[in-house]
């Protein structure tokens, strides 16, 4: 069932809504960002005829598109026509009847477990609800309420299940410091990045601006120099202290620093592959100027650094375990097309 997408285009969210305490309905309504419209336009013909098609079974209950629809349209105010149109047909029915199955068990499984959602929980959802939309589409309060939210209590009412849904997702699929620092610690081959040394030739001014073409051309002449002679013998060392520069275009002696903390990724890629001694094979020019590079060493990321990051995956890991237990558990049967 494409199990390895699970939440794919939400993931990215998880750690700071597990952070920020938020639930994950936020996430989901900046999913559906290009959806969120005060109404619903007419639906095409094709999603129409449809609308009745069983899409989905669980635990025997027949799940049929038009519902799915109402349930996604009480939490997304969609635009039919508009996500149709940039999703195509056939991704929107997969990806509505995925959210909704996914909730529906997850809402399933936190009423057994006696989940408990509080008031404050609900009016914290709905104001960063309200905050989102607001700031979205320039609103002020009172078009908000006319637009989106003239019934508060019936709002209210569509969300509660998702937030009682995602609330049990995240107490199951929430991982702790000592999970990620054992997950660190037992692979610190992922955790490794080069140090590296520079000698830098400015190609721009102290407020960023470029240089005129002349100043430019003899950037790109004096780093070729400069490589020349690293190629007849000088030490880098040597070169680095009198020749390269601070953004400014000045000769600090020996920066020691990579200036690569400013420049573009592509870059970053073409020196990932240098050995431990090794020199770039000619002068590599940034948005800030040119740059002559050698690996001095491997350091290990701190595990403060990356710690976020590996929590975020974790969880994400959890989260499609959790999932494909709970689509055991409860007899999900999605058709095969929309799968």
């Amino acid at each position: 069932m494409g199990n390895k997408h699970i939440f794919s285009k939400i993931k990215k969210y998880i750690s700071k809504l597990l952070k920020s305490k938020l639930l994950m309905v936020i996430a989901l309504l900046l999913v559906f960002l290009t959806m969120l419209y005060v109404y619903i336009r007419p639906i095409d013909s094709k999603i129409k005829n449809d609308s009745k098609e069983i899409v989905a079974y669980i635990d025997g209950e027949k799940l049929r598109f038009n519902e799915v629809e109402k349930r996604a349209e009480e939490t997304f105010y969609i635009d039919k026509n508009n996500t149709i149109e940039n999703l195509g047909s056939d991704t929107y029915k997969k990806e509505l009847i995925k959210y909704v199955v996914y909730e529906d068990i997850l809402y399933r499984k936190a009423k057994e477990e006696n989940i408990h959602v509080t008031k404050q929980e609900i009016e914290d959802t709905y104001c960063s609800v309200e905050k989102f939309i607001t700031s979205k589409f320039n609103l002020d309060d009172a078009e908000f309420k006319n637009k989106y939210a003239d019934d508060k209590n019936k709002l209210v009412k569509s969300m509660r299940k998702s937030i009682k849904a995602y609330k049990y997702l995240d107490e199951k699929t929430r991982v702790s410091d000592s999970e990620a620092r054992a997950y660190y610690d037992a692979h610190k081959d992922k955790f490794r990045e080069g140090v590296y040394r520079d000698i830098f030739i400015s190609t721009v001014d102290s407020s960023g601006k470029k240089l005129s073409k002349e100043e430019i051309d003899d950037a790109e002449n004096r780093a070729n120099e400069i490589y020349r002679k690293l190629e007849e013998g000088c030490k880098f060392e040597d070169l680095e202290d009198e020749y390269s520069e601070d953004i400014e275009g000045t000769i600090p002696g020996g920066l020691g620093d990579l200036e690569m903390s400013f420049t573009d990724q592509k870059l970053r890629n073409k020196i990932s592959t240098l050995k431990v001694g090794e020199c770039i094979e000619k002068p590599l020019r940034s948005a800030y100027g040119y740059h002559i590079i050698k690996r001095v060493g491997t350091e290990e990321e701190p595990f403060d650094k990356v710690k976020e990051e590996i929590k975020s995956m974790l969880s994400y890991k959890k989260q499609i375990k959790l999932i494909e237990s709970l689509m055991k558990e409860y007899n999900v049967e999605i058709k095969d097309k929309y799968k």
